[in-house]
């Protein structure tokens, strides 16, 4: 449930892909630094094939302000007992609008969604990421190094 009932989520459509480009770019910057370039490998290292959970938080009046969505990379983050890969997570927020509960409901949604065909979730989370809190408080736990020396592998069994 959403604190602010001005929002609302759903999957994402066709006309969302935009929005989540520019989600994947907030999701790779770190502190204060600039956005990188939407053609850069780090953000299109983070955007949703076709048949990943995508979902969009919408304000009244049709302005979204979020998005989470489900992705594989090669190598995978995190392997599962079955020697399958595990679906890695990629979430970003408006500026505006963080701290309000978006992310928190997204990643509801997408556990949600999520929870009939897989066993986890992992993430990657800049050991500086204010949201590793967040993470945390919604179940994941700390496995391990993730990408990049100062990446850390979060995982949540659903």
């Amino acid at each position: 449930m959403l604190p602010d009932p001005a929002v609302q989520l759903r999957l994402a459509i066709p006309e969302d892909d935009v929005f989540i480009v520019e989600m994947a770019r907030h999701a790779t910057v770190i502190e204060d630094w600039p956005l990188p370039d939407v053609e850069s490998e780090d953000v299109r290292s983070l955007l949703p094939a076709a048949g990943e959970v995508s979902i969009v938080a919408v304000k009244a009046g049709g302005r979204r302000v979020g998005a989470v969505w489900t992705l594989h990379n090669e190598p995978p983050l995190r392997v599962g007992s079955a020697g399958v890969p595990l679906p890695e997570l990629c979430i970003a927020v408006v500026p505006d609008m963080r701290g309000s509960g978006v992310g928190s409901a997204l990643l509801d949604a997408l556990f949600v969604q999520c929870a009939g065909t897989q066993t986890a979730l992992c993430l990657n989370v800049h050991v500086r990421n204010p949201a590793r809190k967040l993470y945390q408080r919604k179940g994941f736990g700390e496995i391990g190094q993730g990408r990049g020396p100062l990446g850390i592998a979060m995982q949540k069994d659903l």
